[in-house]
């Protein structure tokens, strides 16, 4: 969300509320909406601004400043009729970018044709980030770039690697990765390709998930085979 300043949620389940805490970590300006007064009363004290409002309800929602944000999020869970025109309403609103949670796919279809720039399945999406790293443990250790296939974590020297430079290894066409960082006693810094690698460091690499499956699926063998 880069240049993202101000943010509404409106639906504050346990994925809105958890998304708001996390928006707020990222110092963030955020504005939460709910019917419910209880939901709307425990966030009071995380979001700039927490107001309860039916959010089908236009002037309502022109109220709070819902015009002058530049994401906002539909996480309304299981009205479906209230998530749709919520999501119009916001539309009209001309806000950059809108974003609806969806309970099925043609709940998407309709989100989408009614002006959600992006549809988010949440329980569908953990359900197969967690089905990946129980097939994949590996996975753990890195992070997917948003909008893309791209990893980027950190890994230790495999053998083959250690007392080689980077340019000897031809490291991007052996491994199908970048080093883009590395750690030698506590000191992060930028490798050159006369980079040579010894056993201790940390190397942080980025590349295709298929690339940096294969990467430690040949690492595991190592540790296996020693």
């Amino acid at each position: 969300m880069n240049g993202v300043k101000s943010i509404i949620v409106i639906g504050l389940g346990r994925f809105g509320s958890a998304l708001c805490e996390r928006l707020k970590a990222h110092k963030m300006t955020v504005i939460v909406a709910d019917r419910d007064k209880e939901k709307v009363e425990a966030m009071a004290d995380v979001a700039d601004l927490a107001a309860q409002l039916d959010s089908t309800d236009k002037e309502a929602l022109t109220k709070i400043g819902t015009k002058e944000m530049d994401v906002a999020v539909v996480a309304i869970g299981e009205d479906v009729e209230s998530s749709i025109l919520t999501t119009a309403i916001l539309k009209e609103f001309d806000i950059p970018q809108i974003i609806s949670r969806a309970q099925n796919p043609l709940h998407a279809r309709i989100l989408a044709r009614v002006g959600a720039h992006k549809v988010i399945f949440p329980e569908r999406d953990m359900g197969w980030h967690v089905a990946d790293l129980i097939a994949n443990p590996w996975l753990q250790g890195f992070s997917q770039l948003p909008r893309s296939d791209i990893l980027i974590g950190e890994i230790k020297p495999t053998e083959e690697m250690i007392g080689k430079s980077l340019a000897g290894l031809q490291f991007s066409d052996r491994y199908g990765a970048v080093v883009v960082l590395a750690e030698r006693g506590g000191e992060k810094f930028l490798p050159k390709a006369n980079y040579i690698i010894e056993r201790e460091d940390r190397l942080t690499i980025a590349g295709s998930r298929d690339d940096i499956k294969k990467l430690m699926e040949r690492y595991e063998k190592e540790k296996e085979d020693s």
